[in-house]
Parts: structure tokens; C-alpha cells; sequence
């Protein structure tokens, strides 16, 4: 993590910590933290004694208990923005190896401290009001399961982007799928929605509703918190090289799937892997001059012949590869799909 290490309440905390015996234990957990030996330890009194240092030194002022009352997102500041880019930092790491479930597991959970500590410093909540203690787990909850979603796509892209310098030409014509970050993905965010529910239990209050946040969440504009929709966005949207036709579709383990547009006309390249299994077809683009579609957008699974998907058990993939179209980028763009979002059938004529 290094870095990634979020120092709680900024200023706010420095001042109030530092009229206390807690401040210097406070800042040998972080010089440890930073220096990547251990991440922060569960002390789940924290807020009890802040909040007690706190009230000792504000207590002379008038109007310190005044709630002025939560914002709308507890990620619009400051603090937030760098807990929000913590957090990312937190998921990217944990994609790419370097740390474990059990930490993502605890750093989510002192996230969560730790924006309790600052509202409460801000006067946005006294601290104990349980309405303002679920929104803050559950808007936490829902900034891990985005970042954890980002994380899983550039996961995917990264790979993909190794497999395309294999063909060489131009690094922007190329569409990648591979279900193991699917599935890392949906068992991360389980993990992320125990964690939540470890936070509420400590603090007595009721349980957020996971399935509600994803339902509703405003980070919507690349994907939404899973991994299928923010392949849509990356590689429908922004590619214009493939798309799947239902978001909520479950892939069966072990799917991957590679294309390559080309660069010379009536030739794209695809590869598709089930299980031990891997087919390598040409595909055979052409444009037609009256103005149809036809010829420039292929289901994957037509393309791949009946002998090859009788092997073995492949048969189980040809729902999933029904649903996956690879197109040229010019069909993406005269088609209109690559303005669309969601779930969409596409045009093949």
C-alpha cells in the first residue's frame, strides 16, 4: 500500500491529537503503515477516544456540538477525494498481487473509521446517529465495490494489452475477455459486503443494503460496480470493437476470448479459449456499398464451427459466446452502438 495510506482527519486530526498521549502512538502506526511493514491495526475504539480528545479540547468553545447536518456525498472533499484515490490505490494492489483479502478486508474497515472520525470532527454528525453511521458505511461500501470493479477491468485490459503487442500493428483495434476477472470481481465485492457488515455490527447500528447500493450507485459512467458492464464500457464505448448483449450474464469459468480488427480490410483475427481448448479463426469482414451492416459484426459463437465446440464440454459456452459480438470499428460508429450503453442486441443487417 504505501502510500495508499490514508492519514485520518488531515489537519483537523494533527491539531486535535497532538494535545494528547495518543498522538505519538497515532503517528508510530502510521510511520509503520507508510513504511508498507503493517496496515492499520483493528482498534475499534478509536472513535470512543477521539471523540474524547476531541471534546477536551473543543469544550471551551461555544457551539462545537452544533450538527450542521451530513453532505450529500462524504467524498465531495478534500479528505474524500484522497480516501477515494486511497482506495483505488488499495484495489489496484490487490489485483496485481500484492496484497491480500484480509487486508482490502481491514483497510475498508478503518475507511470506514476514519470518515466516522472526520464527520464527526466536521460537525456533519455527532458520531453516534445511526442514520449518519449507515450512510457512511454504505457510501464506503460503494466506492470499494467501484474501485474494485476499475480494478478488475484494468486487470483485464493489462492482459489484453500483452496478448495484442504479440500481433503488433496498432494497440487501440483489440477486444479482451477473460472470466477469472469476472469472477475475482463478484467474490471481491462478497468480500467487501462482509466487511460492511463487520463495521455495522461493531457499531450497533442496522446493515446497509449492498444489492440497493449497486441497484442505485452514481458511478455510472464507466460501467457500473461490475466487472461485465464496465467491459461494455470499455470495449463497446470506447474501443467500438465488441460488445456483450446482456450485462448480467454469468460466463462459464475459463472463457477468453481475443480480437484484433486489422489494420488491412476483409481480415480480423479471433481467438477463443475454453477450458484446455482453443480455436484460432480469421474473420471475414467485408463493407458493403448499398449500406448494409451485414458482413462488418459477428456473434462469436457463429464462428466458430460445430466441430470444435463438440469437443469435450464445450457446448456449455455457447450461450454465454451468443451474447459476445466483435465488429469493426467503422460498424460500431455508422450502427450508432458505440453511444449505447446497457444491455443491447445489436444490428447484424
Amino acid at each position: 500500500m504505501g502510500s495508499a495510506i490514508l492519514h485520518i482527519g488531515e489537519n483537523t486530526t494533527d491539531i486535535i491529537l497532538a494535545t494528547s498521549s495518543d498522538y505519538w502512538a497515532y503517528r508510530e502506526r502510521m510511520v509503520q503503515a507508510e513504511s508498507g511493514k503493517v496496515f492499520h491495526k483493528k482498534t475499534w475504539d478509536s472513535f470512543e477516544r477521539a471523540r474524547d480528545v476531541y471534546e477536551s479540547v473543543c469544550g471551551c468553545y461555544p457551539n462545537y456540538q452544533v450538527v450542521k447536518g451530513m453532505p450529500l456525498s462524504v467524498f465531495g472533499d478534500k479528505f474524500g477525494h484522497n480516501m477515494h484515490d486511497s482506495i483505488y490505490n488499495c484495489m489496484t494492489d490487490f489485483y496485481a498481487g500484492k496484497i491480500s483479502e484480509s487486508d482490502v478486508k481491514d483497510y475498508m474497515e478503518e475507511c470506514c473509521v476514519s470518515m466516522r472520525i472526520y464527520q464527526t470532527q466536521q460537525c456533519h454528525t455527532s458520531g453516534y446517529n445511526e442514520t449518519d453511521n449507515q450512510s457512511i458505511v454504505g457510501q464506503v461500501y460503494e466506492v470499494f465495490a467501484k474501485m474494485n470493479a476499475r480494478a478488475a477491468l484494468n486487470a483485464n485490459y493489462k492482459e489484453g494489452l500483452a496478448e495484442n503487442q504479440v500481433y503488433g500493428g496498432r494497440t487501440d483495434d483489440w477486444v479482451y475477455y477473460n472470466s477469472d476477472y469476472y469472477y475475482q470481481c463478484e467474490e471481491t465485492k462478497e468480500l467487501l459486503r462482509e466487511a460492511a457488515g463487520y463495521v455495522t455490527d461493531q457499531w450497533e447500528i442496522p446493515a446497509i443494503d449492498p444489492e440497493e447500493i449497486e441497484k442505485n450507485t452514481a458511478y455510472t459512467l464507466d460501467g457500473k460496480l461490475d466487472f461485465n458492464s464496465c467491459w461494455n464500457w470499455e470495449y463497446r464505448n470506447q474501443v467500438g470493437g465488441g460488445s456483450m448483449e446482456d450485462e448480467a450474464a454469468v460466463p462459464p469459468r475459463d472463457v477468453k476470448l481475443f480480437f484484433k480488427e486489422n489494420s488491412f480490410p476483409d481480415n480480423g483475427t479471433l481467438w477463443v479459449s475454453l477450458g484446455a481448448n482453443r480455436k484460432d479463426v480469421d474473420v471475414p469482414f467485408s463493407v458493403s456499398h448499398t449500406g448494409s451492416l451485414k458482413g462488418q459484426i459477428y456473434r462469436v459463437y457463429d464462428l466458430l464451427d460445430k466441430e470444435f465446440m463438440a469437443k469435450g464440454d464445450n457446448n456449455k459456452y455457447s450461450r454465454f459466446l451468443s451474447g459476445l459480438s466483435v465488429f469493426m470499428n467503422w460498424y460500431a460508429h455508422e450502427s450508432g452502438i458505440i453511444d449505447l450503453f446497457g444491455n443491447h442486441v445489436p444490428r447484424f443487417e
